[in-house]
């Protein structure tokens, strides 16, 4: 029975709201009764010495100027449940408004010689003044934490702590204290500010992050930490130390967005999401040259190419995010498109010009097609196939798509007068392990080769990045999607590791490199520190809840056709030069032999149709000489010396049927 009528007393608090006028009535019984306060503090609570007729005129017109104050700025129109700072400043502008009005009244009264029994002394006038602040100060928190206590005890309350002691922090705890479902019980504040630790804000006290993971969090039980600081704070050595120990210990980390992403304005708690893996793996802010960028596409046609893919569409999206001409967006995935194209349409509902393009970048003839029709002045080509495993099995696909696209591309790139042609690389084509990344670098030097041979009317630039976050196919959503069905989460090798960055870092790199570049570089990005894939997914089972080994195991596979246990970004014959962005650097690669290199590329893509993978794996390591095949299918080729005996095992594979009659092998 107690515990429903405390349920229903509960409920009937949390719906209604004091009255303004009921507020604005209790305002101004705080001021005549300090009035009459100050009077006795005046006076040494002394009655003899006050006039009784002389105070009540007095307390009449301070009553009025004060009313006149307060529906003048309005400070009983708060919510005083949730009274913040900005309320409290509101009541001490009122009250200033309202004192600054008995002033100009004394002063009339002694420049017009008005009766002195009408003077206000100045002396009262300030003690009623410190007195009504303190007075509406506390009856407002009062009534905030009475609330507090009876609509959410501490008993069903999650204690929390803000990572943050700036303003986000505070905008922060202002959301949690307005926040009934589900209860929130702020213990402190974590900052590594060192000048703002040992101090207190809004009642909460400033830890270090060691002495909160040390003492703090275990012993008030913790159970989530909400991170209210830029994306640049969390990547800082100490966040970062403190964001692990919080995951170590299971504990629920959700960020506050950044503000452009607030509804209207305003941050509600509700709008804090679960801090993710590409968080903590992101890096600094990349400070862009947009002006040389914007210089150099204004009005300008642009094509991308693969540009339903995770990094075509996200050029894409930055590309209209300047004054171009049309932009066309080309690819042979026509529902990926089709979803890119409709999230244009909502988001600049036809102020920007661009043109949804379904076409193969293999096929000669539509491709001059488009490029007749267009004629792109700056191409971005993100066409290509990816995935390691896949292409060892599918050598075809690779060189036609990787390198015949590309040359297709490149060629028509010259024909039709494009000034710009920018391709995205891997580092998987540093000293190549895979098909995939023999393809890709094979690219490369076909680009260099062009770029000698078009004089310059057309500008070739290479960039060259690893792993993109959450991009399709990458491990990030591959492991996402494992957790997600309660494991196992598969890797490969325990020690493998690669580089990351984001997809809009990445595209960001690639935009910049390609306004930066003459011609015939290859830029390669700054990818920070590698990562352990097994670390990767240790803390991404953490950041779901779950404790990795026991609720959901991580079993290693074994390393797959083609793949390395480390990732390079320069090939051994090439280094570099810095560039005036410091995450992006030229390669100083190798001379190529343009004749030698276009004959070796054009038979490469006429042997498609008559050879076999293994023949053409070879025909690639001939042109790359520091492509190793590290598939057991392929990693017995000897490139030169085994090309005849791979050619009489092709042969062979192709006698089918045996005459009968007089013993003979008849080819097909």
């Amino acid at each position: 029975m107690m515990l429903t009528l405390q349920k229903y007393f509960r409920k009937f608090i949390y719906n209604r709201y004091l009255p303004r006028w009921v507020v604005l009535s209790g305002d101004l019984f705080i001021v005549i009764a300090s009035f009459l306060l100050a009077y006795l503090l005046r006076y040494n609570f002394s009655a003899a010495f006050i006039n009784a007729e002389s105070q009540g005129i007095q307390l009449g017109i301070v009553t009025m100027a004060y009313l006149g104050a307060f529906l003048l700025v309005k400070p009983f129109a708060g919510v005083m449940r949730h009274t913040t700072l900005h309320d409290l400043a509101r009541i001490s502008f009122s009250l200033f408004v309202g004192f600054m009005v008995l002033v100009v009244y004394n002063f009339i009264i002694i420049v017009f010689a008005l009766p002195m029994l009408w003077l206000i002394p100045l002396s009262v006038m300030i003690i009623q003044l410190a007195a009504a602040l303190v007075l509406m100060s506390f009856a407002r928190v009062a009534v905030k934490h009475v609330y507090d206590m009876l609509i959410k005890p501490d008993s069903r309350a999650i204690p929390v702590m803000i990572y943050g002691a700036g303003e986000l922090g505070h905008t922060a705890l202002q959301a949690i204290e307005r926040t009934r479902q589900p209860y929130y019980l702020p213990v402190g504040f974590v900052d590594i500010n060192h000048s703002l630790q040992g101090k207190i804000k809004s009642g909460l006290f400033i830890y270090s992050p060691d002495a909160a993971l040390r003492n703090v969090i275990k012993s008030r039980g913790v159970k989530e930490i909400i991170m209210a600081i830029s994306k640049e704070r969390v990547l800082q050595i100490e966040t970062e130390r403190f964001l692990d120990g919080c995951v170590k210990q299971g504990l629920t980390v959700k960020k506050v967005p950044p503000v452009e992403e607030w509804i209207n304005g305003n941050f509600s708690l509700r709008q804090a999401r679960n801090i993710e893996i590409t968080d903590l793996l992101g890096r600094q802010e990349i400070k862009l040259n947009t002006q040389q960028i914007q210089a150099g596409m204004e009005g300008k046609k642009i094509l991308v190419t693969g540009a339903a893919g995770s990094i075509g569409s996200e050029i894409v999206r930055q590309l209209m995010s300047f004054k171009t001409g049309k932009i066309i967006l080309l690819d042979k995935a026509e529902s990926p498109l089709y979803n890119l194209q409709m999230e244009l349409h909502r988001k600049y509902n036809g102020s920007r010009e661009h043109q949804v393009v379904i076409a193969d970048i293999t096929d000669r003839n539509r491709l001059e097609r488009v490029f007749a029709e267009h004629r792109p002045d700056i191409i971005f080509t993100a066409a290509a196939y990816k995935h390691v495993p896949l292409m060892e099995e599918h050598v075809y696909e690779a060189v036609n798509v990787n390198i015949g696209g590309t040359r297709n591309l490149a060629e028509f790139a010259v024909k039709y007068g494009c000034s710009k042609f920018v391709m995205i690389s891997t580092d998987k084509a540093v000293n190549p392990t895979s098909v995939m990344g023999a393809t890709k670098r094979i690219s490369e030097i076909y680009l260099q080769k062009i770029a000698s041979d078009c004089g310059g009317s057309t500008s070739f630039i290479t960039t060259r990045f690893g792993n993109v976050l959450g991009s399709d196919g990458s491990v990030v959503p591959l492991f996402k999607k494992q957790i997600e069905t309660g494991g196992p989460v598969t890797i490969t090798h325990k020690d493998i590791e690669r580089f990351f960055m984001t997809i809009p870092e990445a595209c960001q790199l690639v935009l910049e490199a390609g306004f930066m570049g003459k011609g015939g570089e290859i830029f390669v990005f700054d990818m920070g520190k590698p990562v352990r894939i097994y670390d990767l997914a240790h803390k991404m089972i953490t950041l779901a809840g779950y404790v990795p080994g026991e609720d959901i195991k991580i079993v290693e596979t074994g390393l797959r056709p083609g793949e390395k246990l480390y990732e390079e970004v320069l090939g051994s014959l090439e280094n570099t030069h810095k560039t005036h962005n410091p995450k992006l650097m030229i390669a100083n690669h190798r001379h190529v032999n343009c004749e030698v290199t276009g004959k070796a590329v054009d038979a490469l893509l006429r042997a498609i149709n008559s050879e076999s993978a293994e023949e053409l794996v070879a025909r690639m390591c001939d042109l790359v000489k520091e492509f190793k095949p590290s598939n057991e299918k392929y990693r017995y080729i000897n490139c030169k010396d085994k090309r005849q005996e791979l050619l009489v095992k092709y042969i062979e594979s192709r006698k089918t049927r045996i005459n009968g009659v007089n013993g003979t092998r008849v080819l097909k």
